[in-house]
C-alpha cells in the first residue's frame, strides 16, 4: 500500500519537474519581457510534375492533300455579246393603191425578220418595165395579174412564186364640198358647158385602175345605155352615149391611182370627180378625210385581181418568201380586208 502511493508520488514529481524544465527554455514564461516571434517557415514550392512519357515523342505530320488544291478563282471576262446581224434590205415594188396597207405592216415585219423594207411605188405597168430592165427587186405587188403573169411568161419569176392574192373594185371620188352637186353616175356624163361643166380626172388605160375604169365605162354604155338591152337599159336615156359624154368631161389622165386621189382631194376647183379604187375610200375614212365617194354598182363595176411574185433576180430569196407568204396568210388577208381589199 505504501509502496503504491510512493510510486504515484514519484510519477507526479517527474511530471512537475519536466514541466518546469520546458517553461524554463521556452519563451512563454521566460525572464524576457518581449517574446521573440517565431518566423513563419517559407512555403515549399511544389515541383512541376513530369509527364510520364508514352514513348518517343513524334511531331504531328502535315497531312498530304488527297486532291489537287483548288486554285484561287480568276475573274472570268464577260463574254462578248453576240451582235445582231445587220438587217438585210428587201426591195419591194408596190402598186400605188397598196402603199397604205404595206406601210402598215413594214415596221413589224422588219423587226421579226431583221430586214429593212424599201418600197418603190408606182403604176404596175411601170414597175414591171423596171424589173424587165434589170432594176433590183425582191417582191413585186401588182394591181393587175397581167403584169406578174408577164414576168412569169418571160421566165423572170423565182421558182414559180407568182399568185393572185387580193381584189379591188372602183368608186367615184368627189371633191370636198361637192361643188357640182354630183349625186349619180349619170352626172359624170353631163353635157353641161361653161361654169356647170363637170371636170373629171382618171388614170391612163395603161395602168390597172385606168384599165378597170375603161372597162366600167364600157359596161355602163352597153347595158344601162343600150336600148336593145331590155333588162338593164335605163329608160330615161341618161346613159345613152355614156362613154363618149364621160370622156368629154375628162380634163386629165394620170399615171397612178394615187395621183387621181390627190388631184380630186387636194385640188378643189380643178377636178370635181375621178374614178379610183374602193380601198381609197376606206383609207380616207380611216384618217378622217372629208372627201366624198359615190359607189358603183357591182353589175357594172370591174373587179381587179392583184398579183404578187418574186422576181428571178432577187438577192434575198429567203426573206422575200417570208414577205410573199405573209400576204397569203390569214394575218395578211385580214390586213388587206381592213384596208378595203377583197370586197
Amino acid at each position: 500500500m505504501n509502496t503504491k502511493y510512493l510510486a504515484i508520488a514519484l510519477v507526479v514529481i517527474i511530471i512537475v519537474a519536466g514541466a518546469l524544465g520546458y517553461l524554463a527554455y521556452n519563451g512563454t514564461f521566460s525572464t524576457s519581457s518581449k517574446a521573440t516571434p517565431t518566423p513563419s517557415p517559407a512555403p515549399t514550392t511544389s515541383p512541376t510534375p513530369t509527364e510520364s512519357p508514352t514513348g518517343k515523342p513524334t511531331a504531328s505530320p502535315t497531312a498530304k492533300p488527297t486532291a489537287t488544291p483548288t486554285a484561287s478563282p480568276v475573274p472570268t471576262a464577260s463574254p462578248t455579246p453576240t451582235q445582231t446581224p445587220t438587217p438585210v434590205t428587201l426591195t419591194v415594188f408596190v402598186a400605188s393603191s397598196l402603199v397604205n396597207a404595206v406601210s402598215n405592216m413594214t415596221a413589224a415585219f422588219d423587226k421579226q425578220y431583221n430586214c429593212n423594207i424599201v418600197v418603190n411605188s408606182g403604176s404596175s405597168s411601170t414597175l414591171e418595165a423596171q424589173i424587165v430592165a434589170g432594176s433590183p427587186c425582191d417582191v413585186f405587188m401588182s394591181a393587175d395579174t397581167k403584169w406578174t403573169n408577164a414576168l412569169n411568161s418571160s421566165n423572170l419569176v423565182y421558182n414559180n412564186y407568182d399568185t393572185n392574192f387580193t381584189t379591188n373594185k372602183l368608186v367615184v371620188i368627189i371633191a370636198q364640198g361637192n361643188p357640182k352637186n354630183i349625186t349619180s353616175l349619170a352626172d359624170l356624163a353631163s353635157t353641161a358647158t361653161g361654169a356647170n361643166k363637170i371636170h373629171i380626172v382618171i388614170a391612163q388605160t395603161s395602168v390597172p385602175v385606168g384599165s378597170y375604169t375603161n372597162q366600167t365605162l364600157t359596161k355602163i354604155t352597153n347595158t344601162w345605155g343600150n336600148p336593145s338591152d331590155t333588162t338593164d337599159y335605163v329608160t330615161n336615156g341618161s346613159y345613152v352615149n355614156y362613154y363618149t359624154n364621160f370622156q368629154n368631161n375628162v380634163i386629165n389622165t394620170l399615171s397612178t391611182d394615187e395621183q387621181v386621189v390627190g388631184a380630186v382631194n387636194l385640188n378643189v376647183g380643178v377636178a370635181d370627180a375621178g374614178i379610183v379604187f374602193y380601198s381609197d375610200e376606206v383609207y380616207a375614212n380611216m384618217i378622217g378625210q372629208t372627201v366624198q365617194f359615190l359607189p358603183i354598182p357591182n353589175s357594172v363595176n370591174t373587179i381587179g385581181t392583184y398579183g404578187i411574185c418574186i422576181p428571178s433576180e432577187t438577192t434575198q430569196s429567203t426573206v422575200a418568201q417570208d414577205f410573199y407568204n405573209y400576204w397569203l396568210s390569214s394575218q395578211g388577208q385580214a390586213l388587206l380586208t381592213e384596208f378595203g381589199f377583197g370586197s
